[in-house]
C-alpha cells in the first residue's frame, strides 16, 4: 500500500531544502530542484520504516492544498512522494561478511538510524536511483 506525502522543496543557502509538514522531522537537501526531489523519496522512506521499527504512530497524509504555507519559507514547489506503507515489519536473518557488516554499522551511524533502518534507507535508495535510471517503461 502506498500514501502520499506532500514534500516542500524551499531554496537553501547552497541548494534546495525538503521538508515533509506531515512527517515532522524528515528533512532532505539537493543542490539541485531534481537531486532534492530525488532525496525526497529516500529521505520519506527511511523516516517511515523508522517510525515503525520503534512503533512511533505515523500520520496520515493530507493534500497539498490543506497544508499551510508556513512564514518565511520560500517554497519553490510543492510534489507528492510515494511512501510504502506496511502493517508490520518483516523478521530477517541474514549473513554478511565482518567487513560488510562494520560498513553497515557506520552507515548507520551516520545516518542516525539503527541497522534495520539502514538496511531499508539502502536499499529503497538504490531502487528510487535505479528507477530513475531506467526511465519509463513503454
Amino acid at each position: 500500500m502506498q500514501r502520499f506525502y506532500t514534500a516542500i522543496i524551499e531554496k537553501a543557502k547552497d541548494g534546495f531544502g525538503v521538508f515533509f509538514p506531515d512527517l515532522p522531522g524528515s528533512t532532505s537537501f539537493g543542490k539541485s530542484v531534481e537531486a532534492a526531489a530525488a532525496n525526497a523519496y529516500s529521505a520519506a522512506q527511511a523516516h517511515v520504516a523508522l517510525a515503525r521499527e520503534y512503533g512511533d504512530e505515523i500520520a496520515e497524509p493530507r493534500s497539498p492544498d490543506a497544508i499551510p504555507a508556513e512564514k518565511g519559507v520560500k517554497e519553490k514547489v510543492r510534489l507528492l512522494i510515494p511512501v510504502e506503507m506496511s502493517d508490520e515489519p518483516a523478521r530477517v536473518n541474514i549473513s554478511l561478511p565482518g567487513a560488510a557488516l562494520e560498513a553497515l554499522d557506520r552507515t548507520a551511524k551516520e545516518l542516525s538510524l539503527s541497522r534495520s533502518g539502514a538496511i531499508a534507507y539502502l536499499a529503497l535508495s538504490r531502487e528510487s536511483h535505479a528507477k530513475k535510471s531506467i526511465g519509463p517503461r513503454s
